[in-house]
Order: C-alpha cells, then sequence, then structure tokens
C-alpha cells in the first residue's frame, strides 16, 4: 500500500554513547546542508518523516563488528496517516528537498 508514516519519534537508550561510535541521525536542512544529530541516551527526535530527507550514519564503521558493547538501542514510532494525500505536501517548506536529495 506504500508507505503512510507521517512522523517520526524516536528516543535513544544508548547512555555510554560516544562521537566515534557513529550511527548519527543525519536530516537534509537544504540543499547541501546537513544537521547530524548523536543517538546520544535520553535524547528524542521528533520530525516529519514523509517532509524532511533523512538516514542513519553507519555505526562505528571502522569497529569490530563482533563488539557488542558497540550495539546501538532507540524506541522508534511512527505515526501514519489515512491520507496519502497528505505525504509529502506540496505546500511544505521542505518540498523540494526529496527531489534534490534522492
Amino acid at each position: 500500500a506504500g508507505d503512510t508514516r507521517k512522523l517520526t519519534c524516536i528516543l535513544y537508550l544508548n547512555p555510554s554513547y560516544q562521537s566515534c561510535d557513529g550511527g548519527e541521525l543525519q536530516l537534509v536542512a537544504e540543499k547541501d546542508k546537513y544537521i547530524n544529530l548523536t543517538p546520544e541516551g535520553g535524547r528524542l527526535v521528533v520530525f516529519w518523516s514523509d517532509a524532511i530527507p533523512h538516514q542513519v550514519l553507519p555505526t562505528a564503521p571502522n569497529a569490530d563488528s563482533m563488539d557488542k558493547s558497540l550495539d546501538r538501542y532507540a524506541l522508534t514510532v511512527w505515526i501514519p496517516t489515512d491520507n496519502v494525500g497528505s505525504i509529502h505536501n506540496p505546500t511544505s517548506k521542505f518540498k523540494d528537498l526529496a527531489d534534490i536529495v534522492f
């Protein structure tokens, strides 16, 4: 039926996060301008997932993949919409970002 996620809410549960651990949430603010949010324990991030292009950067890209101390945890809730016409609202101030990024 398609992706009907409208709003994303993420609560990060990583109390011992260090900047070298990676796994940042990258939001596209405008063409060639990104905001990287670290997954620090207790951080709550809420954003319009249909309007703001985003991705998760690699976690500990130079670490041993078997190192369980680098596992990352988060509670994620997606709020969907039944009105598919409201996804990627053409009047949104972010409307051009998806075309630029993807």
